[in-house]
């Protein structure tokens, strides 16, 4: 019976079955999408390109928000406030980034809540006047914060093979090389 339905698959074009399913993320999901699940060598990859596209976003948005704030004159604190809103993107792409890292590991809910709290503190320190002591205090509170996500993230090994979350990242470089999974 099974073998039919196997066949009655392949006939309708369906080649992918449960067996046989392998992890397929565009790099566009990969960095905006919650869900699924990413390896750690992919994690730091996804840091490095969102450093990147984070300092010429940055360079740009900072160069539009300052031609603005010199023609338009606005007060210090209105700029800052733009800046903070400016960033929310980039602080959403680190987000995406450890929400699928901390599902490769198995961890979901008070992990996930754990790192909206630091994005939140990220944004709030992102808005904050420079060299004020509020400013002085974020650095401080989201290092600390940083450290337990950034352990989990770049030490702990994902779980093997599928979990709650999505089938496993190295399954598809696995199968590739023809290693059995």
């Amino acid at each position: 019976m099974e073998t039919d339905n196997l066949d009655i698959a392949a006939a309708l074009g369906d080649t992918e079955t449960e067996d046989t399913e392998v992890w397929n993320m565009k790099l566009y999901d990969q960095l905006t999408s919650l869900e699924g699940r990413i390896n750690r060598l992919r994690y730091i990859g996804l840091n490095i390109l969102a450093l990147i596209i984070t300092a010429v976003y940055a360079i740009v948005a900072g160069l539009v928000i300052g031609i603005i704030w010199v023609i338009t004159g606005l007060p210090e604190f209105v700029f800052d406030f733009l800046v903070g809103l400016v960033l929310i993107p980039v602080v959403y792409i680190t987000y995406a980034i450890i929400v699928k890292r901390l599902h490769d590991t198995g961890r979901g809910d008070g992990w996930i809540t754990y790192a909206q709290a630091l994005c939140i503190l990220l944004i709030i320190w992102s808005m904050t006047p420079v060299g004020s002591t509020i400013e002085t205090s974020l650095d401080f509170i989201t290092s600390i914060m940083g450290i337990p996500l950034g352990i989990v993230c770049l030490f702990f090994r994902g779980d093997t093979g599928p979990n709650q979350f999505g089938i496993d990242p190295l399954l598809q470089s696995s199968q590739e090389r023809g290693v059995q999974v």
